[in-house]
């Protein structure tokens, strides 16, 4: 639950809560283009439209095993293609995986609004910060890179990223993983994050506080509630008593 005085910590989910993605279309261009590249090579020809419906349903693929518990990535992702084009070639499929997980560096990535200022209120107040993240083309070595570039890396001294631990939210693995880094018993904790069955169903299960943030992405689905909802990093912040 959530206290009338500040947690000793405070967990974050990346997308939709600490991180935005204002241009959506420029990755999934470059990793069809990259697509495209890759099957030349091997003597398949794919138009463009092809090559986005090909990468459209690698990531329904990815995300198919996602809400099922498993992890998977951009390595994944262009195995899974090759093998349903009918072929397979372990070095072009290393240079696809590379380009699909730096696809998401060409485009214009931002910080939500209030983003900042709650970690920097967080950090003022010695409350411990980590970042639990799941990933997916990208993994966490470069969503660690579009974080810094947006400054707010330094602010999250626990980095927890679903591609390096081996499982996603909701496993209690990942938040365990975190709750070690900071040195944190679950219930002296909150989770904040825009997914019920991932970031309030998983928080919850470990008895973390939970807060579901619906500034960007309002979760519709009909799953148990976290135990405060905000619409702002400012109404957030009032809710941790941080103002």
């Amino acid at each position: 639950m959530i206290g009338s005085a500040p947690p000793r910590a405070v967990t974050f989910d990346c997308w939709s809560t600490l991180l935005t993605q204002r241009d959506q279309e420029t990755p999934k261009r470059l990793r069809a283009e990259a697509l495209v590249r890759a099957a030349s090579e091997l003597e398949i020809r794919l138009s463009m439209p092809e090559a986005v419906e090909w990468v459209r349903r690698g990531f329904a693929f990815h995300n198919q095993a996602w809400e099922q518990g498993a992890e998977t990535g951009a390595r994944d992702i262009a195995r899974w293609i090759f093998r349903e084009l009918g072929t397979s070639a372990s070095e072009i499929e290393a240079q696809l995986c590379r380009e699909f997980e730096h696809a998401v560096l060409q485009q214009e990535v931002r910080p939500l609004d209030g983003a900042r200022r709650t970690l920097e209120l967080l950090a003022e107040r010695g409350v411990g910060r980590a970042l639990i993240c799941d990933t997916g083309f990208s993994p966490g070595r470069v969503v660690r890179q579009l974080l810094e570039r947006e400054g707010l890396l330094g602010f999250l001294p626990v980095q927890i990223f679903s591609d390096e631990v081996g499982v996603p939210k909701p496993s209690p693995r990942i938040f365990e993983a975190a709750l070690a880094g900071l040195g944190i018993e679950p219930g002296d904790s909150v989770h904040v994050g825009d997914l019920k069955r991932t970031d309030v169903a998983g928080a919850r299960r470990l008895g973390m506080g939970t807060v579901r943030l619906r500034d960007e992405y309002d979760d519709p689905s009909d799953l148990p509630e976290a135990d405060r909802v905000v619409d702002s990093h400012r109404d957030l912040q009032v809710i941790l008593q941080l103002c």
